[in-house]
């Protein structure tokens, strides 16, 4: 993962917590990730304050407490999830401002998407996080999240027959 130079596009030209189409400023960014080595970008709001990357959300271990973006972000169901399971575990979660020196020093970073559920990033700008292996709060809350696919709790079930 790489941090981006291409700020996020201002919530007040795009509405970020509603789905939309405008990724011109994450797919300049990605170009951007590529020509330094890496597969993906979390793109900043212009001011040093880290939002989203393209179709995931961001969170960062640091100092016993888990930190995720308010602003700039798709307020996903994902998102949401792996907050209230970070929560069941007794882990301050602060829903805030992440800066990218923040990000730079955290002990461990993972990203959160529907399809990928909880994905540990171990290098950061081509930088190792941690000891750069997936820590064990993202080995939990990864191995939380599809656990609760299981649950009646976050599951709705549907009968086709």
């Amino acid at each position: 993962m790489s941090v981006g130079t291409v700020p996020r596009i201002s919530p007040k030209s795009v509405d970020p917590t509603v789905k939309n189409f405008h990724w011109g400023d994450m797919v300049k960014g990605l170009f951007e990730a590529y020509d330094r080595g890496a597969e993906t970008v979390v793109l900043t709001d212009g001011n040093g304050n880290i939002t989203e990357g393209p179709g995931f959300n961001l969170f960062a271990s640091i100092d016993g407490r888990l930190v995720t973006p308010a602003s700039g972000v798709l307020l996903g169901i994902t998102r949401m999830t792996v907050i209230e399971l970070a929560e069941s575990l007794n882990v301050r979660v602060e829903v805030g401002t992440l800066t990218e020196q923040e990000l730079r020093s955290a002990d461990e970073v993972f990203v959160s998407s529907t399809a990928g559920g909880v994905m540990p990033i171990s290098r950061l700008d081509g930088k190792p996080i941690g000891d750069g292996s997936p820590g064990p709060l993202t080995q939990r809350l990864r191995q939380m999240y599809w656990d609760a696919h299981d649950d009646d709790k976050y599951v709705t079930w549907i009968d086709y027959g």
